[in-house]
């Protein structure tokens, strides 16, 4: 590539996207590579340049869960972010809690493909930070309706049906009475579907009955390698 074609390319700098930092890296001795979840772009690795020496202008800013207002430069995957603003306010998490806003964020490194444009599921992280923050709120439910919104976006949700559906432990597929419950057939009754559709979690059996289904049909589209999250929680609680 030409020095001015590559200039030209540098030249491409996005508008001040709403966004939050999901992990990052060291990169080289003073730079760091962050990957954000961003408003109008979706998932984005860019590179702080600079962001670990005293005077940067990144320096601070960079930490989970903190609104942020961020602009970058590039068309190659990885970017060169250009901006960083903090927009006030920030999510206190804390506790256990921390551990399920953490989860929150693998499941979007995880299934989140890059630079897909999710309205809707920005706005379902925003609520389940908020609620994750919230002492007073019921958290289990907040991370099941987080989760079935996620797959709901990723084109993996539930179906809007009156029949019975199946997990096979790969897909959701119509059942028929003639095949049984099992280990890994998971069946869900048309009720059942409906409580879900309506994130109506007013009654335990269904929150339990939600969890056991996601955690299937995550692990399936996460693939064979587990989360770090759920498997350090795992651990603790054996001590």
């Amino acid at each position: 590539m030409t020095e001015t074609a590559q200039r030209a390319k540098e030249r491409r700098v996005s508008e001040d996207d709403a966004a939050f930092v999901l992990q990052s890296w060291n990169w080289k001795e003073t730079s760091l590579l962050v990957e954000f979840f961003t408003l109008r772009h979706g998932k984005v690795i860019a590179v702080a340049r600079g962001a670990k020496r005293p005077g940067s202008q990144f320096r601070g800013l960079l930490t989970a869960f903190s609104p942020l207002k961020i602009a970058f430069s590039g068309q190659n995957e990885v970017k060169n972010l250009t901006r960083v603003q903090w927009m006030g306010g920030f999510f206190p998490i804390e506790g256990e809690a921390l551990f399920s806003a953490f989860y929150v964020n693998e499941l979007l490194v995880r299934l989140l493909p890059r630079e897909d444009e999710v309205k809707s599921l920005f706005a379902s992280y925003v609520r389940v930070l908020e609620k994750l923050a919230d002492e007073q709120s019921n958290r289990e439910i907040a991370l099941r309706t987080f989760e079935i919104e996620l797959l709901r976006d990723l084109g993996y949700g539930l179906p809007e049906t009156g029949e019975a559906w199946y997990w096979d432990g790969q897909e959701l597929k119509p059942w028929s009475e003639e095949i049984p419950e099992t280990e890994r057939h998971i069946v869900i009754d048309p009720l059942m579907i409906k409580k879900l559709n309506a994130f109506d979690f007013r009654e335990r059996e269904t929150l339990a009955f939600a969890k056991r289904l996601m955690r299937r049909m995550i692990a399936h589209y996460v693939g064979d390698k587990p989360l770090n999250t759920r498997r350090i929680v795992a651990e603790m609680n054996r001590f």
